[in-house]
C-alpha cells in the first residue's frame, strides 16, 4: 500500500549513458507540500533526475511513483507535474496573458475559467498589471515570473524548478528565491528545486538532497546537513570541513 504522506517515491533509479553512469541506484521520497532541493556540483545527475520526474528522459532501471501512480511510459504532458526551465521557453510572439493561458487552451478549458486562473496566477507572482505586455519587453526576472505563473496556472501536483536563478545577478537571485518560497507556501504545492548554489539550498529548502557523481550522499534538513554532514564530500561542499 502506498504511503499517502508521500507524493513522490523514487526507488532504485539508475540511468546509464554509453560512457558513464549518470544516476546510480537513487532512492528518495518527497512529502506532500514539501520544498525539496537537489544540490550538487555540475555533472552530479541532479538535472537528469529532474528530467526523469518530468518524463523527458527514461531510466535504465528503477521506478518513479507520483501520487501513487507508476510513471514508467507516461509522457510528460500526462504527468501531474510542470517544469520551469533555466531558459524560460516563453513564446516571443505571445503577450504575457497568452503565454500563461497557452496550456489551458490546449486542454480546451472554458474561456471564463482560463481568465480566472490566469489572473489568479498573475496575482501570485505579483504581475497583475502585465497581462497585455509583450514578453520580450520584460526583464529577466519578470520573464521568470511569467514562466512560474504558466507552470502554476495548470495546478500541477508537483512543480519542478531547474536552476531557475542561475542567470540572475546576486540581488535578483535573493529577491526571486524569496518570491518562489512565498508562492510555494501560499499554494502548498510540492516543489523540487535543482541548484548548485549552497546558500540557495540552505535558505529555501525543507529538505536537501546532496549528490555527487550520480549518487545520493545525504538527505536531511538544511541545518542537519550543515551541522552533521555524513562524509567529507558533503562537509567540503557545504563549506564545513
Amino acid at each position: 500500500m502506498v504511503n499517502s504522506n508521500y507524493i513522490i517515491e523514487i526507488s532504485n533509479i539508475t540511468k546509464n549513458c554509453p560512457d558513464k553512469v549518470v544516476l546510480d541506484d537513487v532512492s528518495l521520497k518527497v512529502r506532500k507540500g514539501e520544498f525539496l532541493t537537489i544540490l550538487g556540483p555540475s555533472g552530479c545527475g541532479k538535472t537528469t533526475l529532474l528530467r526523469l520526474l518530468a518524463g523527458f528522459n527514461s531510466a535504465t532501471s528503477g521506478e518513479i511513483l507520483i501520487g501513487g501512480e507508476r510513471m514508467t511510459g507516461v509522457p510528460p504532458h500526462l504527468r501531474p507535474v510542470n517544469t520551469v526551465f533555466q531558459r524560460y521557453a516563453l513564446f516571443p510572439n505571445y503577450n504575457v496573458y497568452d503565454n500563461i493561458a497557452f496550456g489551458l487552451k490546449l486542454q480546451k478549458v472554458d474561456k471564463k475559467e482560463i481568465e480566472q486562473r490566469v489572473k489568479r496566477a498573475l496575482r501570485m507572482v505579483g504581475m497583475t498589471d502585465y497581462e497585455h505586455r509583450d514578453v520580450q519587453s520584460l526583464s529577466g526576472g519578470q520573464q521568470q515570473r511569467v514562466a512560474i505563473a504558466r507552470a502554476l496556472v495548470k495546478m500541477p501536483r508537483v512543480l519542478l524548478l531547474d536552476e531557475p536563478l542561475s542567470n540572475r545577478d546576486a540581488r535578483l537571485r535573493l529577491q526571486t528565491r524569496e518570491e518562489i518560497r512565498r508562492i510555494q507556501k501560499e499554494t502548498g504545492i510540492t516543489t523540487i528545486f535543482v541548484t548548485h548554489d549552497q546558500e540557495e539550498a540552505m535558505s529555501i529548502s525543507d529538505l536537501i538532497v546532496v549528490m555527487k557523481l550520480g549518487v545520493v550522499q545525504q538527505i536531511d534538513e538544511p541545518q542537519a546537513v550543515y551541522d552533521d554532514p555524513t562524509n567529507l564530500f558533503v562537509a567540503k561542499f557545504l563549506g564545513t570541513p
